[in-house]
């Protein structure tokens, strides 16, 4: 046989061969189709069952799909009509988020009535140059737009009591406990408002919780000396206050009404040697220079209770 017959027998039988191939692939892919046509019925009941029964009946033929034409094209349809796609569906979550997040900026932008805004540095700042007033009615500003605002509560409270107001301070301080029933700077200054009143079983009663929040709290300890005095039970106030001096050698009120209770005690060299260091600590108590100045009269030494008396009656009505 010569080369050029051999080789057109080859291209023959090729051919053949790959009209065979042609022809097998055409069935299969009748026989996709003809698989791929689902009645009513059996959509639902694939919708029924899930992704894995798509999957199942996808994959069957999946080997065989080599054209990649008409098969990838029904698979992708079939898929995504099965798929539970709603489930990547937490996406409205994000959105409150970044909405509570905005509507917070915007609010602390006009209303900066947070303990730490810009209304509560300034009310701080007219207290402290002494413009009280002004300094009330920002309070009540910043309440009127954030009532929860516990440090504006205590402070105008503690304000009212400064100025004498007893009851409108005792309801700005009930209002804070309301929001904040452990708050020890709250506890305290309610107890000592409620004392300063006379009203000394629930003024106790608030400074034991506040002891028992923060036992080593020199605010809570002084109010806790300052209320036994005012009860008239002059060895526990010495003790209390008497710690609180120890602790801190600058706490005018402290050294004060350690001196009067030493004095009340009998004790009159301690409770004039306390009371000059209460009136370094605090140069214009007019009530400090007095007491000083009758125990300077009970020793005899007449020009400096003279000089003490003198000094009580101008801070007096100053």
């Amino acid at each position: 046989m010569s080369q050029k017959r051999k080789k057109k027998l080859q291209e023959e039988a090729a051919d053949e061969s790959q009209t065979e191939l042609l022809s097998e692939v055409a069935t299969a892919e009748e026989a996709v189709i003809q698989a791929s046509e689902v009645t009513p019925e059996s959509e639902s009941a694939a919708d029924e069952i899930g992704e894995s029964k798509d999957a199942e009946g996808v994959g069957i033929p999946a080997e065989k799909k080599a054209p990649k034409k008409k098969r990838p094209r029904k698979k992708a349809a079939k898929k995504k009509v099965a798929e539970p796609e709603p489930e990547p569906e937490p996406e409205p979550e994000p959105e409150p988020s970044v909405v509570r997040f905005e509507r917070g900026t915007e609010e602390g932008a006009q209303v900066p009535a947070s303990p730490a805004g810009e209304r509560l540095a300034r009310a701080k700042d007219l207290v402290q140059s002494g413009r009280i007033e002004e300094a009330v009615d920002l309070y009540h500003e910043i309440l009127t737009k954030n009532p929860a605002s516990l440090k504006a509560r205590n402070n105008l409270g503690v304000l009212y009591d400064e100025m004498g107001k007893a009851a409108r301070a005792l309801e700005q301080f009930e209002a804070a406990l309301e929001l904040e029933p452990e708050n020890v700077e709250v506890l305290t200054n309610y107890g000592s408002t409620l004392g300063a009143a006379a009203r000394y079983d629930l003024a106790e009663e608030m400074l034991r919780r506040a002891t028992r929040l923060s036992p080593e709290s020199i605010g809570v300890r002084a109010a806790l000396g300052i209320l036994h005095f005012r009860r008239g039970i002059y060895a526990q106030a010495e003790i209390e206050l008497r710690w609180v001096c120890d602790q801190d050698a600058e706490y005018g009120p402290a050294f004060y009404y350690l001196g009067e209770a030493l004095n009340r005690l009998s004790r009159y060299d301690e409770a004039m040697s306390v009371l000059e260091q209460a009136i370094e600590r605090q140069p214009t108590n007019a009530r400090a220079y007095y007491t000083l100045g009758h125990l300077y009269d009970r020793k005899h030494m007449g020009e400096e209770a003279a000089l003490m008396y003198k000094k009580a009656r101008e801070y007096q009505r100053g």
